[in-house]
């Protein structure tokens, strides 16, 4: 019982001591850099094992396993020259946070072509059983701005 208690404060202590919003930022920050270094490893280490990616023209990418898949092909592709999340609403619902805006950045494809990008974005992310943050739902489309 005393192990119980201990580990069930450990655990709420924890949670008092979050800051949703900036651990969403950090992580966004991260995987922008991530995806800048073309390291799948460490953007794996941002996704939940259930994560749900929606993009226009594929099918649902569903799970851990089938992102790797999709990440590894877009690699393979092209590579990420600049990536920011310009996030226009931030919303924390109890242990998800919810953010949308648009994504700016420009990618250079294997033939040396650079072309710039704009996709609004709906991303909701969730604090995972031990804790960190992570990639659950992600949805994007191209914007007209």
């Amino acid at each position: 019982m005393r192990k119980l208690t201990i580990v069930l404060l450990c655990f709420v202590l924890a949670c008092a001591n979050r800051n949703p919003t900036q651990d969403a930022k950090d992580m966004l920050k991260s995987h922008e850099e991530y995806a800048k270094a073309a390291d799948l490893e460490s953007v794996m280490t941002n996704v939940a094992d259930d994560v749900l990616l929606l993009v226009p023209g594929i099918p649902l990418v569903d799970g851990k396993e089938a992102f790797k898949e999709f990440y590894t092909g877009f690699f393979a592709m092209a590579s990420v020259d600049e990536f920011v999340h310009n996030y226009h609403g931030i919303e924390v619902i109890g242990n998800t946070v919810v953010l949308h805006g648009i994504a700016n950045g420009t990618q250079t494809s294997k033939d040396s072509t650079s072309t710039e990008f704009a996709n609004n974005f709906l991303l909701v992310l969730k604090y995972q059983p031990d804790g960190k943050i992570k990639f659950w739902r992600i949805a994007f489309a191209p914007s007209s701005q």
